[in-house]
């Protein structure tokens, strides 16, 4: 009987094994047996096929259908980009959790929060925490965005300007809502009547 070499042999079980991800490290790639997870200790790029999802870092570790973890982070989806210094991403519930996110789209330019959980199958991200956005102005404690709709409502207190025009909520009740199309923002403190749907996103961020 011919005996494969043992090299040979984990390089095509793991072919096999991590048949959705691409993955290119920087470094060493360790794989733990006992718990099938895979960690990139010097960083790389990984590419989630499934969900369309580009992960580039300086550390990661993953279990292929359970999760990713990442530190230092840049992650690429179809239309939005998230740079963070965390990322936790739960691969069946479709949620990424990031600490210190800067989020980029068609819509927003540097969004910052403090904390943030993207809900890729629902296509809403809340964020949540010294909340600023270069483009449009805004300051904020809470905001959902709903990036299928193209419409964002901010709870609690904020900020807003837009040209020589300034916009402000006090307290736990404000709100303001957005919505974007043709390049321009439409800003109003009457809410439509999806507010309450987007409203309840915000609980889903501790």
């Amino acid at each position: 009987m011919r005996l494969w070499p043992l090299a040979l042999f984990f390089s095509l079980a793991l072919a096999a094994r991590f048949a959705a991800f691409s993955v290119e490290p920087f470094g060493p790639q360790r794989l733990n047996l006992d718990t099938g997870v895979t960690t990139l200790p010097q960083g790389g790029v990984l590419v989630d096929n499934e969900n369309g999802l580009r992960l580039r870092a300086d550390y990661i570790e993953y279990k292929e259908g359970a999760f990713i973890r990442a530190r230092v982070l840049e992650l690429l989806s179809e239309k939005e980009t998230f740079r963070a210094q965390t990322l936790e991403h739960d691969i069946p519930k479709g949620e990424a959790r990031f600490t210190s996110l800067v989020f980029a789209n068609a819509d927003f330019k540097d969004l910052r929060a403090e904390r943030a959980l993207a809900l890729f199958n629902e296509d809403i991200v809340v964020l949540k925490g010294q909340v600023r956005a270069a483009s449009p102005d805004l300051q904020a404690e809470v905001l959902v965005v709903d990036l299928k709709a193209r419409q964002a409502l901010v709870l609690g207190s904020f900020l807003y300007r837009e040209g020589r025009a300034t916009l402000r909520g006090q307290g736990p009740s404000a709100r303001l809502h957005l919505r974007f199309a043709g390049g321009k923002v439409q800003a109003s403190t009457k809410l439509p009547p999806e507010a309450p749907r987007l409203a309840a996103y915000a609980s889903k961020l501790p």
